[in-house]
C-alpha cells in the first residue's frame, strides 16, 4: 500500500536513557530515513534513579541539545522535545508533567507499579523477576487481578493528568508470550479492555500504535493489540503511529505494516505534529 504521507515518530529514547545513539546522531539517521517529523522522549527523571530513566542533572542538556537541534536542521526536519511520563500509583502523581512548560508534547505510560513488601516500584515490563514479584506479593498470583489493576491504573492516569499521547497502553502483555499468564482473547481480559478503552474515548485520548515492541524482539504484535484497535477505532479514539526506538535503525520499524492494519481496522487517518500543532494526516 502506497501511503504517500511523511514519516513521523514521537516516542524516541536515546543514550541519555534507556536507548542509544545521541540525539544528533538519531536526528541525522531520520533525515536520511525521509522524516518530516521526529520528536525525543526519555523516559522522565523518576522519584528514584535508575538505569533507563533520563538523570535530573542531564535534563537542562537535554532540552538545550534538541533546541540546538532544531535551529541546525530546521529546513530538513521538524524536531520536538517530549517526555515519557510515568504515572504513580501511590501518590496519584504523573511524573515528568513538572516539565510540561519546557516541552512540546507528553508521552503518559505505566511502567511499573508498587511493591508493597519492599517498599520500592517495580516494572511491569522490565525483568520478568519484577514482574512474577508483583503477580505474587501484590495479588497473589491471581492474574485478572493484576490486569485489572494495570488498566485501572491507566484509567486513573486519564482522569487525573492531561497528556498528549497514551504509551503503549497494553504494556502488560508483553510478558506474556504464548499465553503463558493470559489469553487475550478470554472474556474476563476484553471487558476489562472495553472498560479501559471507553474511559480513554470519553476523554478524548490519543493513543499511540508502538511497534516498539516488535523492533526488540519481545512481542509478535503491535501495541495495542489488533482486537483493541477495533474498539479504539469503534470509540472513534484517535492514534498516532511511534516506534517507540532504542536505536536509530528502528525509527520506523514495522511503519508500512502498521499503516496497513490500521487501514483495516477502518482509520483512514493518523495524527502527527505539524508547525507545532496536532493534526490528523490521510494515510490513504
Amino acid at each position: 500500500m502506497d501511503t504517500h504521507r511523511d514519516l513521523s515518530n514521537y516516542h524516541t529514547h536515546c543514550g541519555l536513557d534507556d536507548g542509544q545513539g545521541t540525539l544528533e546522531e538519531i536526528v541525522q539517521k531520520a533525515i536520511s530515513k525521509g522524516f518530516s517529523s521526529l520528536g525525543f522522549s526519555c523516559h522522565t527523571p523518576f522519584i528514584v534513579e535508575d538505569n533507563w530513566h533520563l538523570r535530573k542533572e542531564d535534563f537542562p542538556y537535554y532540552i538545550d541539545e534538541i533546541y540546538r537541534l532544531k535551529g541546525l536542521y530546521k529546513e530538513r526536519i521538524e524536531l520536538y522535545s517530549g517526555l515519557e511520563c510515568d504515572y504513580i500509583e501511590h501518590t496519584g502523581e504523573l511524573v515528568g508533567s513538572e516539565y510540561t512548560d519546557m516541552l512540546d508534547y507528553t508521552i503518559g505510560s505505566v511502567h511499573s507499579m508498587y511493591h508493597k513488601k519492599s517498599d520500592s516500584y517495580l516494572s511491569i515490563d522490565g525483568p520478568i523477576e519484577e514482574f512474577t514479584t508483583l503477580l505474587n506479593d501484590n495479588f497473589s498470583g491471581d492474574i485478572q487481578a493484576f490486569v485489572s489493576h494495570y488498566y485501572t491504573l491507566q484509567e486513573e492516569m486519564i482522569h487525573k493528568h492531561k497528556f498528549d499521547i497514551l504509551g503503549h497502553c497494553d504494556l502488560i502483555k508483553k510478558h506474556n508470550k504464548e499465553n503463558i499468564y493470559f489469553d487475550q482473547a478470554s472474556p474476563w481480559y476484553q471487558k476489562i479492555v472495553h472498560r479501559f478503552l471507553k474511559v480513554a474515548g470519553k476523554h478524548h485520548t490519543r493513543i499511540e500504535v508502538n511497534t516498539g515492541g516488535m523492533a526488540r524482539g519481545a512481542t509478535k504484535e503491535i501495541y495495542p493489540s489488533p482486537y483493541m484497535l477495533s474498539i479504539c477505532k469503534e470509540h472513534e479514539i484517535n492514534v498516532t503511529l511511534n516506534s517507540d526506538a532504542h536505536q536509530k535503525d528502528h525509527l520506523d520499524f514495522f511503519f508500512s505494516g502498521a499503516d496497513d492494519l490500521l487501514v483495516q481496522m477502518g482509520y483512514r487517518s493518523i495524527d502527527v505534529l505539524y508547525h507545532g500543532f496536532w493534526q490528523e494526516v490521510p494515510i490513504v
